[in-house]
């Protein structure tokens, strides 16, 4: 398993995509999601967007998109619309895309979130997760895998307390590629609470493998597509919701903002989203 430290130091260019998709779907967070990504998740879909957004969007679009993951599919989004002669913009968000690497021993490091939860760590001679798994137990590695979990993850809290930049680092957990230029930015936000900085500022708007049934109740599912609504400027502004299936194939819904302050449906891609009615039921109010 690649260590944190390697992957985060590597030059983003010679990051392979089974160096990304290994290294991001070994993280678990503190809600006990995974950051589960894989290169050309949407290239059936990305086509007709670029093809819609040249039609019915400005020629420099803002585009904010919702629950980025690893931001690998963000990275492959913003390419295919700059490929389409779009002079996009992008910001995309996720509850956590801000971390830290903590040298917590002289060749050992604890990849932890901003209160210290624990996401990897680096031993002499690999990386391991900080959970322990099923097969620990018959194997024994239990007891060694909850001492380093205790001790490391102790250790760097109070490290986090010093801020030292030599021994805590700065990193996003998104991939590095779509770091490198400017016209992508990242930062934390939840969607289920509105922020008034987003107010009427994108164009479009995709939230994938983020609204479903399975995280959330219809009542959270309308207040998230409310804000989202007053996210989105009034006068042509549209909403992709799309859910990844374990077949991987996608199941989404193009809408866009109709004169009623309604969400109204525009294509749909395979089944469509499985929460197309909340969407077009919720009426997105100032």
């Amino acid at each position: 398993m690649l260590k944190a430290k390697t992957f985060f130091d590597m030059p983003p260019m010679r990051l392979t995509p089974r160096m990304e998709e290994d290294f991001f779907t070994s993280l678990m967070m503190r809600n006990g999601t995974y950051k589960t990504t894989f290169h050309d998740r949407f290239a059936e879909v990305n086509p007709y967007l670029v093809r819609y957004l040249r039609e019915h969007a400005s020629a420099s679009p803002q585009v904010l998109d919702i629950g980025v993951s690893s931001g690998i599919s963000t990275l492959e989004l913003h390419e295919n619309l700059r490929a389409g002669g779009l002079n996009v913009q992008m910001l995309g968000t996720d509850v956590l895309i801000d971390a830290f690497l903590v040298t917590v021993f002289p060749g050992c490091h604890a990849l932890v979130d901003p209160s210290g939860f624990p996401l990897r760590f680096d031993v002499p001679g690999g990386s391991m997760k900080p959970w322990v798994t099923r097969r620990d137990y018959y194997s024994g590695v239990f007891i060694a895998r909850k001492l380093i979990n205790k001790l490391f993850t102790y250790r760097a809290r109070r490290m986090l307390e010093q801020s030292d930049a030599a021994i805590v680092r700065a990193v996003k957990l998104v991939t590095p590629r779509a770091l490198v230029g400017a016209e992508i930015t990242f930062c934390c936000d939840d969607v289920s609470q509105y922020n008034p900085a987003y107010a009427a500022r994108f164009d479009f708007v995709r939230a994938a493998n983020v609204l479903n049934r399975g995280y959330f109740n219809a009542a959270v599912l309308s207040s998230m597509v409310r804000n989202i609504g007053r996210y989105l400027r009034p006068t042509h502004g549209s909403l992709f919701v799309t859910r990844t299936h374990d077949d991987r194939t996608n199941h989404g819904t193009l809408f866009r903002m109709a004169a009623n302050q309604y969400f109204e449906v525009v294509h749909r891609f395979g089944s469509g989203s499985e929460v197309e009615d909340v969407v077009t039921q919720t009426r997105i109010t100032p």
